[in-house]
């Protein structure tokens, strides 16, 4: 693969990964949603969430006042081919459940988590987008 090209697609991989992470901190879930394959499973707090649906019903449920950061760090994309590549990272996350509504800043406390994670994408053929094809993470630190 020629070396700007790789350098192009690992890009745009760690563009997709930072989309998901920022329309998910923006409340934008149809964003989320939109960024999982159809056969994409997302390993969630201990549930496989599988495609846009089940990604966007588990987001539905989400509080109205959750608010969250996830900081994206150590991104480190491998290409595997054309098509397909790996990702691995770590979120460092706050969280702060508020009020509905509620007008910002929320209150700053400690890290929720730092997780490692682990990502498989796909480029789609028809839009050229990286979708998540498998999105899996584990606590490193934590309460």
């Amino acid at each position: 693969m020629d070396e700007l090209l790789a350098a192009a697609r690992s890009l745009a991989c760690q563009q997709a990964i930072h989309r998901f992470y920022a329309a998910l901190d923006a409340a934008d879930f149809a964003t989320v949603a939109a960024a999982v394959a159809p056969e994409g499973v997302w390993h969630r707090q201990g549930k496989a969430l599988r495609g846009p649906a089940e990604v966007a019903a588990a987001m539905a449920e989400r509080p109205a006042g959750r608010v969250t950061a996830h900081l994206v760090q150590n991104l480190v994309v491998t290409l595997l081919d054309a098509q397909t590549a790996t990702a691995r990272y770590n979120t460092l996350v706050f969280r702060h459940d508020g009020a509905a509504g509620a007008p910002p800043p929320a209150p700053i406390g400690v890290p929720l988590s730092i997780a490692a994670a682990q990502d498989r994408l796909r480029r789609d053929a028809a839009t050229g987008n990286w979708l998540v094809v498998e999105r899996a993470s584990s606590r490193v630190f934590g309460a």
